[in-house]
C-alpha cells in the first residue's frame, strides 16, 4: 500500500535526520542557502508538527491545515522561536514530534493509523466531467461515482 510506504518513509527520514545532526550536524558548516544546519533543524521541528496537525485534521474530516505563510517567513520564524534552545533539546523536540506521530490515541490506534486513512481519503478521484475530487468531495454529492 502507498500509504504504508509514505509513513515508513517518513519514519526512515525522521531517523536518518536523528543520526545526522547527532553526530557530524553538530560541527558542519554546510549551508542551505542561507540556512545553516542548526537552523534546518528547527525548521524540522515546525513542518514535522504541521504534518501531525494535517494528518489529525484530515483523519478527523476537517480542513486542509496550510502553512501559514511562504517557507521562508515560516523557517526565520522557527528559527528564531528556538535559536535560544541547545541542540540537545532541539533534538528531543524533533524526537516529541515524530513520536506524536506514532502514538496510540485514546482508542487504540495508531496515528499512522490516522495518515492511512487521511491518505485515502485524499486520493483524487475523476468525476464525469474530469473534475477531480477527494473522496470526501464524493462522499457529500453521491451522485458523482469513481
Amino acid at each position: 500500500m502507498a500509504s504504508d510506504d509514505a509513513i515508513a518513509t517518513l519514519d526512515k527520514v525522521v531517523q536518518d535526520a536523528l543520526t545526522y545532526f547527532g553526530g557530524p550536524g553538530r560541527t558542519t558548516s554546510a549551508r542551505v542557502d542561507r540556512w545553516q544546519a542548526r537552523d534546518v533543524l528547527m525548521h524540522f521541528i515546525y513542518f514535522h508538527d504541521a504534518t501531525a496537525w494535517g494528518i489529525q485534521s484530515a483523519a478527523q474530516d476537517g480542513p486542509p491545515w496550510p502553512v501559514p505563510a511562504d517557507a521562508d517567513t515560516v523557517n526565520e520564524v522557527s528559527r528564531r522561536l528556538h535559536e535560544h534552545e541547545s541542540l540537545e533539546e532541539l533534538l528531543t523536540q524533533v524526537r516529541q514530534a515524530h513520536a506524536r506521530l506514532k502514538r496510540r490515541d485514546h482508542d487504540g490506534t495508531a496515528a499512522a493509523r490516522a495518515a492511512r486513512a487521511a491518505l485515502e481519503r485524499a486520493r483524487p478521484r475523476v468525476a464525469g466531467g474530469g473534475e477531480s475530487l477527494t473522496a470526501r468531495r464524493q462522499r457529500s454529492n453521491p451522485s458523482v461515482s469513481d
